[in-house]
């Protein structure tokens, strides 16, 4: 929720301890006040008010994750084109050394392996950083978002159950 100024508040009213940052929510907060001897239509109003307002704390939660397992993927991913770039300056180092060990059998061709040698170590340890880069950033989903979202309906649907007003 937001004041009239523009500023995070929480459920009860009261400033947000985290304002100017992206408000995470962790689970649904019932209402303080008794809705029991409200009218339906009262309580059913309040329930879309809070409703909004938690949908769409979790949408801004779910973008930010995704947000930031797309950057962590993109890294992940630019490593691993430069792998592959540093497994091709391999190849043709390799290539080159064969081509010297089998035309002139002389010491040339063992400089060519050390290179090739090297571009493909390098090529290998930014392939496995850029592996884990991307397997950081995977599964594509909002975790948190999806766990407190599923939280708040089984609460409601428990409280549904039970008769209450309040989960």
């Amino acid at each position: 929720m937001r004041s009239g100024r523009g500023e995070p508040v929480a459920a009860n009213g009261a400033p947000s301890t985290t304002a100017g940052s992206t408000a995470a929510t962790t689970a649904w907060n019932p209402p303080a006040e008794d809705l029991t001897q409200q009218p339906v239509t009262q309580v059913l109003q309040k329930v879309t008010q809070e409703s909004k307002t938690l949908i769409g704390e979790e949408l801004q939660l779910a973008r930010t994750e995704l947000t930031s397992k797309a950057k962590t993927a993109g890294k992940g991913a630019g490593l691993l084109g430069a792998a592959a770039v540093a497994a091709i300056f391999g190849a043709m180092a390799l290539t080159a050394a064969l081509i010297l060990a089998l035309a002139l059998v002389m010491a040339p061709w063992a400089a060519a392996l050390v290179v090739a040698a090297a571009y493909l170590a390098i090529a290998g340890a930014l392939a496995l950083t850029g592996r884990t880069q991307v397997q950081a950033a995977t599964p594509f989903l909002p975790e948190r978002a999806v766990r407190t979202l599923t939280d708040v309906i089984q609460r409601i649907q428990s409280a549904w159950k039970r008769g209450e007003s309040r989960p």
